[in-house]
């Protein structure tokens, strides 16, 4: 009940405002936190709502490993877990003969079953601000790539 009441509280403040701005991360670390960075930047400048789209478990990491950056502006930040299917997390093979980074193969494809998801969210927030502005990485493109749909949406690598 009280993640329904929270929702209701970010969606009624966003109707307060006239852009809303979703960053939408790829769920590896290094791309996490460029864009947390990035959130609080924006949302700490320009007082306007933040939301960061990811994974509950990628959310939880990108708050968590966010050491250098200032609380306050972390607790501006609106956290919003995309329901992410299960996957394999098998530890690096450091004997491997191809130094390709294959432990992560598992999160990619899990991450691009993921456009549903972002296109009920933001279809959601669409209607509630008079501009939507996605900020998301390259590799999430396909992910986000509904947003071009969207009257009042524009989008960002």
């Amino acid at each position: 009940m009280d993640n329904i009441n929270e929702n209701f509280e970010i969606l009624k403040k966003t109707q307060e405002n006239e852009v809303a701005i979703v960053m939408v991360p790829f769920p590896a670390q290094g791309h996490l936190n460029q864009l947390l960075q990035l959130a609080c930047l924006i949302s700490s400048s320009y007082d306007l709502p933040v939301y960061y789209v990811g994974s509950a478990t990628h959310n939880r990491q990108a708050r968590v490993r966010a050491n250098a950056l200032n609380p306050s502006d972390i607790a501006k930040i609106h956290f919003h877990d995309i329901p992410t299917p299960e996957f394999a997390s098998p530890p690096p093979d450091y004997n491997a003969l191809r130094k390709f980074p294959s432990q992560l193969q598992p999160s990619w494809d899990a991450s691009m079953l993921l456009r549903e998801s972002f296109d009920s969210f933001l279809r959601d927030i669409s209607s509630k601000a008079r501009r939507v502005v996605v900020v998301h990485d390259t590799l999430m493109s396909y992910n986000v790539q509904d947003v071009l749909s969207l009257h009042n949406g524009i989008i960002y690598i």
